[in-house]
């Protein structure tokens, strides 16, 4: 016989950073220990078949550090998204895996990051990004290259895995929610969308986007350290989404609608919705009544892991042509690459003729890289030499205009 009794489980919020804790004292009577004991093992086993790996990589003389989760469906044949979540102010990788994106990534079959932040010793002695919240000008770790670091993390998991270049989203809390706004505002052409919570744009950021770029924020009116209104540190959340509908040209009047009230957690949502941007992009505001400065869960009426992905999961990177803020032509990046599995040589296309390649680069699954050659002339279609690569499987990249897209490729002889 089993009895099971978890004395309890609940949730704490701090400064910056999401806490949860979990405690509970099983209490079990059996008549079989030794059958028991296969079970647990069986458990446990099947529990920690799927861990994070913690990986790093040198970037502007530091070495940098990231977990990494990639579900146990994935496959090299597998063309999978990339998420990349970021930790608040104070905070770190380890504790913002609570967040708990593993489930769901196990589920919708993507692969996510959780980079850490370097500390900031000038003004608080806490990890910061450098993400343009501050104040009087003043703003944390401004000397580092956060986006060039996020940059590179992307073609650092990229040369390692199959990810869809389309498909690359970034998340955060507080600070993060600052830092991803960041990359809304100057990595838009490799991130296809963002969702940023408890962070706005921040006061010394000077925004200037240049395409329109699907956006998600949630935001408490209870909110005592990025305040809902009056806040110190950057735009207030209404202002903030404001801006991204004016600069998406999506529809000004919202489709509101309310979360089912059905937890007892002193909290309402109200979803506003702002459809029909540029290039299919939407603006979507979770405004929580009585929210405070915290990640919600599935103890709450919204899960904002769960929100955030369903957002995510409908949009794809769109290359944009425009001109004084007005989109003017799509350009979707399509890469053609054969013959694939190849053998001495390899063809490859980009976008059917309309933008040129400037590199071609080939790495092997670890990503170090075999072959790269820089393309001088005005070309679309481009024929790589690969008689002096080894059979094996391997990612190749091409390069355009501010962009790069990858497929997976063969080399068998």
């Amino acid at each position: 016989m089993l009895k099971k009794k978890v004395r309890c489980m609940y949730l704490r919020s701090y400064f910056c950073s999401p806490k949860f804790y979990f405690c509970s004292k099983p209490y079990l009577i059996m008549k079989k220990i030794y059958a028991c004991t296969f079970l647990i093992l069986m458990v446990v086993g099947i529990a920690q078949s799927q861990t994070y790996l913690t990986k790093s990589f040198s970037f502007g003389g530091v070495n940098r550090q990231y977990l990494l989760y990639v579900p146990a469906s994935y496959q090299i044949t597998d063309t999978v998204p990339f998420v990349v979540a970021l930790h608040g102010l104070g905070d770190n990788m380890n504790s913002f895996k609570n967040i708990n994106f593993k489930s769901i990534a196990d589920t919708a079959k993507f692969i996510f990051a959780i980079p850490q932040a370097l500390v900031d010793n000038l003004f608080t002695g806490a990890t910061a990004w450098n993400s343009g919240a501050g104040a009087f000008g003043i703003s944390l770790n401004a000397s580092v290259d956060d986006v060039g670091f996020l940059n590179a993390l992307m073609d650092t998991v990229s040369a390692k895995y199959n990810i869809d270049q389309s498909r690359i989203f970034a998340t955060g809390f507080s600070m993060g929610g600052f830092m991803s706004n960041r990359l809304a505002c100057e990595l838009n052409n490799r991130v296809a969308a963002i969702a940023s919570v408890s962070g706005t744009i921040g006061g010394t950021l000077n925004c200037q986007p240049g395409r329109a770029i699907p956006v998600a924020h949630f935001h408490g009116t209870a909110d005592s350290t990025i305040a809902y209104s009056g806040g110190t540190f950057g735009n207030d959340p209404e202002e903030l989404v404001k801006y991204w509908v004016n600069n998406n040209g999506c529809d000004t009047t919202a489709i509101i609608d309310s979360i089912p009230n059905t937890k007892n957690d002193g909290r309402t949502v109200v979803h506003y919705k702002y459809p029909n941007g540029r290039y299919n992009t939407e603006v979507e505001f979770f405004k929580v009544v009585g929210g405070t400065h915290q990640w919600l869960t599935s103890a709450n009426d919204i899960t904002y892991s769960v929100e955030i992905w369903r957002f995510f999961s409908r949009f794809r990177w769109t290359a944009q042509q425009q001109t004084t803020g007005i989109a003017t032509q799509d350009l979707k990046p399509l890469l053609a690459v054969y013959p694939n599995p190849a053998q001495n040589e390899i063809q490859v296309s980009l976008n059917d003729g309309t933008l040129p390649i400037e590199q071609v680069t080939v790495a092997d699954l670890t990503g170090r890289i075999v072959s790269q050659t820089s393309v001088k002339e005005n070309t679309f279609s481009f024929q790589v030499n690969t008689s002096a690569i080894a059979n094996g499987v391997y990612i190749l990249r091409v390069d355009s205009k501010g962009y790069g897209i990858s497929k997976k490729i063969v080399i068998s002889k």
